[in-house]
């Protein structure tokens, strides 16, 4: 049988004969601490008169019969030796909610990353290299067009429109300039014509900007507003 000690709780194999059917006062041999062992649940109460001496040394009878455990100490079990095996959770459902909680995590991540790509770019502009090689389209509000004006002209004898303005790159990273679209509407606000341009050399380095001209030769002459923006998906 297993005794255990209510001070340190060691844990000894002891013989149930040994104990008896009445019960002993046993001193526990790592802490000295005594108490009084009940006799094993499945130990018949008639005990023969050498049942407790039979196989047992007489030094571990005096031990037993003097409160102290035997002179030769016995090994504590390891821990969780000769004990019930616990019910093991399921594993599987332990697997899905670990993967579901890492691909959560690496959405999360990732989201982040591209939402807030300007802010990344503001505090560590080395990042900027990084989204290009990835693929991802720095954002385009750090390009702006200034100084858009427009002006008609005559052109080897036919009227002709021409727009010019200017391109800033704000950010803190080179970029690539998209096309510049040029709308023409009449005087209800319908677009009735449009055209894009692009800069000879796109490239725009931290900081930089870079004058624009496109002209359009013989404009509807319906047109009577217009409107320069940079063109969506480029």
């Amino acid at each position: 049988m297993i005794l255990t000690c209510s001070s340190c709780a060691t844990r000894f194999l002891v013989d149930a004969v040994a104990i008896g059917p009445s019960g002993r006062h046993v001193r526990c041999a790592r802490c000295q601490h005594g108490w009084f062992q009940e006799p094993a649940v499945d130990l018949p109460r008639s005990v023969p008169s050498d049942a407790g001496t039979t196989g047992t040394s007489q030094q571990d009878t005096r031990a037993l019969a003097g409160m102290a455990m035997p002179a030769s100490r016995p090994t504590p079990l390891r821990r969780g030796a000769n004990l019930p095996a616990l019910p093991r959770k399921s594993s599987r459902m332990v697997e899905m909610l670990s993967w579901g909680a890492l691909a959560l995590f690496t959405f999360c991540l990732l989201a982040g990353g591209y939402m807030f790509r300007d802010q990344i770019i503001h505090a560590w502009p080395q990042a900027a290299k990084l989204y290009v090689a990835l693929g991802v389209d720095l954002p385009a509000s750090q390009l702006r067009l200034t100084d858009v004006s427009f002006a008609q002209s005559m052109q080897e004898g036919r009227p002709a429109l021409t727009v010019k303005g200017m391109i800033s790159n704000d950010g803190v990273a080179e970029m690539t300039a998209p096309l510049v679209l040029v709308k023409l509407r009449n005087a209800g606000g319908r677009d009735i014509f449009q055209w894009t341009y692009q800069l000879p050399e796109p490239v725009l380095s931290a900081g930089a900007k870079v004058k624009f001209e496109t002209s359009l030769v013989d404009p509807p002459v319906e047109a009577r507003n217009l409107e320069v923006t940079f063109a969506p998906g480029h």
